[in-house]
């Protein structure tokens, strides 16, 4: 099924759009995370300047909603794919294998497409078998899948196993091969290339898939190839906001928007993400005991975890306050209010919060692995911090509340962002990727 959605164009001066054809393709919208946002705020710029189409097997109506008023034509199915789950599901890799179906099943404009992104998620890869040799590929894979090469998706929030980990390791066997032999499938592709978002995953992608990695490259530059024109490395392409949704300077409705939350404690930080062992939430609460500090929480959860989380934030002393989705004006308002912008997330691939904290002027105190050592070491707006040192993070909550410092983390923070992670320069990094 194909349809456009209605919006503004960019037009040559015969009145067509100018520009690439790109076919931007993820499997599923279901989870409407950073990554989904993410993406839909890059098609929603790149619709200005590219001829957009959009292929996905699972597109939500509320994706749908945040695609506003972009003028892209959609390509889905007749019906969503109904994901496979279980273990049996899990062991037989069923959820790649009916996506692989559909994909083959569906019909897709192939000579009306100059090239094709696509985005990392469960069922984006599988179409990779019907798209037209001649046609570029770039895969940006975010994250090697974390739930078959890592066990940190399969903890409970305090760190426990959900099950045996061997036995988890044994249910994914099926699925690692074919994300493997999908990957092998794409690298020997010419014009093809396939590029972590950030210089982490740039060498995540070197440990899984064996790939060489060169950090030293600049985000968005193109790969080393072959004589045959097939990749030799990886590369990185750096995730951005939209500088227009974080101002510098509060207005008038994002204090109206404060003051009629309920419940925000006096003095706190806030963690942004899905309460998980992922997102280190549980390591959050305990760093703050004695600090008489309060934990708000965005981005929801089980209700089983908000209520093991508030129980031992009782238990130690510290108030967590679980937020309902906010509006990004809302949201603005909590974290400019707060002492600083606070994560423990296990080898965080990117990690947009800190800089989101740096373009409004909040204090970034982050653990230092991941993309968080990527993004914030060439800049002092706040501190990167050892997972385990719970002397160093009550130091850092300390330092977060001198206005002094808060003001000249503040004063390179913003200029950083700016120079680097806004969507102007998201979108000259993947031209250079595509335009081969």
């Amino acid at each position: 099924m194909s349809r456009r959605l209605s919006g503004s164009m960019a037009a040559s001066k015969d009145g067509e759009k100018s520009g690439l054809r790109v076919l931007v393709v993820r499997g599923s919208f279901a989870s409407l995370g950073g990554a989904e946002r993410e993406l839909l705020q890059l098609i929603r710029a790149t619709s200005e300047r590219w001829e957009v189409s959009l292929a996905s097997l699972d597109f939500t109506e509320d994706a749908e909603t945040l695609l506003d008023d972009a003028s892209v034509r959609l390509i889905l199915p007749e019906s969503p794919i109904q994901w496979a789950n279980g273990a049996v599901a899990e062991l037989m890799a069923k959820a790649s294998t009916s996506a692989e179906k559909m994909w083959r099943e569906m019909d897709i404009p192939w000579d009306e497409f100059d090239a094709v992104h696509i985005s990392v998620c469960r069922g984006s890869l599988e179409l990779l078998p019907f798209i037209p040799a001649h046609l570029p590929v770039h895969y940006h894979c975010l994250e090697p899948p974390r739930w078959l090469y890592e066990d940190v998706l399969h903890r409970h929030i305090d760190g426990t196993p959900k099950r045996p980990l061997w036995l988890t390791k044994m249910l994914f066997t099926r699925q690692r091969k074919r994300d493997r032999a999908y990957v092998k499938k794409l690298i020997r592709r010419p014009k093809s290339s396939i590029s972590g978002n950030s210089m982490w995953i740039q060498k995540r992608l070197n440990t899984v898939y064996g790939l060489a990695c060169d950090t030293s490259k600049e985000n968005g530059q193109p790969p080393k190839r072959d004589n045959n024109g097939c990749p030799l490395e990886a590369t990185h392409i750096m995730h951005v906001i939209d500088w227009d949704l974080w101002p510098e300077r509060p207005s008038k409705q994002e204090g109206d928007a404060l003051d009629d939350m309920r419940g925000i404690p006096e003095h706190y930080v806030v963690t942004v993400g899905r309460i998980s062992h992922v997102k280190g939430t549980w390591q959050t609460l305990q760093s703050l005991a004695n600090t008489q500090l309060a934990l708000v929480q965005v981005g929801g959860g089980d209700e089983s975890d908000k209520a093991a989380l508030v129980a031992e934030g009782k238990r130690i002393g510290v108030e967590v306050q679980c937020m309902p989705r906010l509006s990004q004006t809302q949201l603005c308002g909590l974290i400019r209010g707060a002492r600083a912008m606070v994560s423990h997330a296990h080898h965080e691939p990117f990690g947009l919060t800190p800089i989101e904290a740096m373009a409004i002027g909040v204090p970034a105190l982050m653990v230092d692995e991941g993309g968080f050592a990527c993004t914030m070491a060439p800049v002092e707006s706040g501190r990167l911090l050892a997972r385990h040192d719970l002397s160093a993070w009550k130091a850092a909550y300390l330092d977060a509340k001198d206005l002094t410092l808060r003001k000249r983390w503040a004063t390179v923070g913003r200029p950083y962002v700016e120079q680097h992670f806004t969507l102007e320069v998201q979108i000259a990094a993947l031209e250079r990727m595509l335009l081969l």
